[in-house]
């Protein structure tokens, strides 16, 4: 993972309920500010010597802390909102 800003704030729950899947995002972002974190992976296919990437996978996280316990994670595919998953951190 990458470091993003330094500790960003965690994402309310009156925001997390206006994320969705095929958000852009420039529009995750910008509703929510940058994230703690983020890190990326490409898919690729091998033809005939050089790989060429299929899809760009992109995970956005936003960490919990004492006053919102949730940690979200947007996962984006080539740009656009594919899975958002929130978990509660004791």
């Amino acid at each position: 993972m990458i470091a993003g800003a330094a500790h960003a704030a965690p994402i309310p729950f009156e925001t997390y309920i206006k994320l969705h899947n095929g958000m852009l995002e420039a529009e995750v972002v910008s509703m929510v500010g940058a994230p703690d974190y983020s890190s990326d992976s490409n898919q690729g296919q091998l033809t005939g010597g050089r790989v060429t990437t299929i899809s760009t996978t992109r995970q956005l996280s936003w960490l919990a802390n004492g006053q919102i316990p949730y940690t979200t994670i947007v996962t984006l595919r080539d740009g656009v909102v594919v899975d958002i998953k929130r978990d509660k951190k004791l």
